[in-house]
């Protein structure tokens, strides 16, 4: 019995979809967010054409589903975070966003670390600067204003 905190779940989450969440955590390519509110994921692609291309997809199905990643991104790599901010924690939005993510990054050609160059790896400190832009640098944001309608 693991005695790390688990998920702070959003009110109303079944648990058909913390099935779901806890699956893309054990595969390892999703971690829990700091607060353990959110789904995070570092994806790294071959041209930064290919990382727009990339971004403006989840920007698109973002827009679609009304529900937006907090992100960063540097050259070809893009951290993503998906957290619900009302109500507050990791909801059906997040997990569905999360796995968009992993299938555009299929499409697209994902840069796996069998597929990184050696240079590009774990030993080099390009992904650093990226990395701490949603650790340590940015922290996740709070509950967003509601647009005000005209």
């Amino acid at each position: 019995m693991s005695s790390l905190p688990g998920p702070i779940w959003s009110v109303g989450t079944e648990d058909s979809t913390k099935e779901e969440a806890l699956r893309l955590l054990r595969d390892g390519k999703w971690t829990l967010s700091a607060t353990q509110m959110g789904l995070e994921r570092k994806f790294e692609f071959k041209t930064f054409k290919t990382t727009m291309l990339f971004i403006n997809q989840i920007a698109d199905q973002s827009k679609v589903r009304r529900h937006h990643p907090e992100w960063a991104n540097v050259y070809n790599k893009v951290v993503v975070r998906w957290t619900t901010h009302n109500p507050l924690g990791l909801s059906h939005k997040d997990v569905e966003m999360a796995k968009f993510c992993d299938e555009k990054g299929l499409d697209l050609g994902e840069l796996t670390a069998e597929r990184l160059l050696p240079a590009e790896g774990a030993g080099s400190s390009g992904g650093n600067v990226l990395d701490s832009l949603l650790g340590q640098g940015v922290q996740e944001c709070g509950p967003c204003a509601e647009a005000k309608k005209p």
